[in-house]
């Protein structure tokens, strides 16, 4: 289930998944073509600060994220990041970050969640490849801010790449994340399998897709030898507003399967995205 009541209690053990945006960026690891990673900073230049964010309300026929009570309602799920970009070499790129998001539901507010986190990440170019290392200290509270869940450190290792075909560029990603945490439950691995997809229509206009597979391992506490899959797809039609601010209308499946019942689940997701950064 989702959060609330001091995670309910703790979202079941942490069987509750946030929206995938709120743990995994796609835009965030792309060196080009999306309003939220535009700002590459040339080796020659000083470092650089940007304000990014999406702003999305969004229908949801599953708001607990739960098997057997589920509730359609709609949340509202603003994401802003500050951040600082630079160069050590021509290949090498660091970013320095601050986040932070919430979900509110309109009705389910058992459902209602709030992340922050403070991070960096380095990211070495080779051959058009982006390998990078990012580590998070990230801060989960039950509710709009109001009490603090749990805490975490998430040490994350990653691969990335864009590919353009025509008019379509693919931008396939792995990630790998091990989390600490001072909450046992929360501790486990966890593996990323994203491909971008994004079709220009015309200079404003585009189609794209997301289709992500997850892996969770859990390694301590209740959740021991736990596992869980999660796989989403999803279908959307892009406009851009201007070269910093973008609007996206999506329809996304979701489905989590585990070895604990409990934690299995589907869920359909509908709604646009403003996307800005300036």
């Amino acid at each position: 289930m989702r959060p609330s009541g001091f995670f309910l209690p703790i979202a079941a053990l942490l069987g509750s998944s946030t929206a995938w945006a709120a743990d995994l960026d796609l835009t965030d690891f792309k060196s080009s073509g999306a309003a939220t990673s535009s700002y590459a900073v040339p080796y020659s230049q000083a470092p650089s600060w940007s304000v990014v964010g999406s702003i999305s309300p969004t229908f949801t026929d599953n708001a607990l994220f739960t098997r057997d009570n589920r509730r359609s309602d709609v949340y509202y799920a603003p994401d802003v990041s500050v951040r600082l970009d630079g160069n050590l070499t021509n290949d090498l790129s660091y970013r320095l970050y601050a986040r932070a998001q919430y979900e509110a539901f309109s009705r389910e507010k058992d459902g209602n969640f709030a992340v922050a986190r403070m991070g960096a990440r380095l990211t070495e170019n080779w051959d058009g490849w982006r390998f990078s290392g990012i580590y998070e200290n990230r801060y989960d509270f039950d509710g709009i801010y109001r009490d603090l869940a749990f805490t975490s450190h998430d040490v994350m290792g990653s691969v990335a790449r864009d590919f353009r075909v025509g008019n379509a560029t693919f931008s396939p990603l792995v990630l790998l994340t091990y989390r600490f945490s001072d909450l046992a439950e929360a501790r486990r691995w966890r593996f990323d399998a994203v491909l971008g997809i994004e079709v220009q229509l015309d200079p404003r206009w585009s189609i794209v897709s997301t289709p992500l597979f997850e892996a969770y391992w859990f390694t301590d506490g209740l959740n021991t030898g736990r596992q869980d899959q999660l796989y989403s797809v999803d279908l959307g039609l892009k406009y851009n507003v201007a070269n910093n601010v973008s609007l996206t209308t999506t329809v996304l499946y979701e489905a989590r399967t585990s070895n604990v019942p409990l934690r299995r689940y589907r869920d359909v997701r509908i709604g646009p995205r403003l996307d800005f950064a300036f």
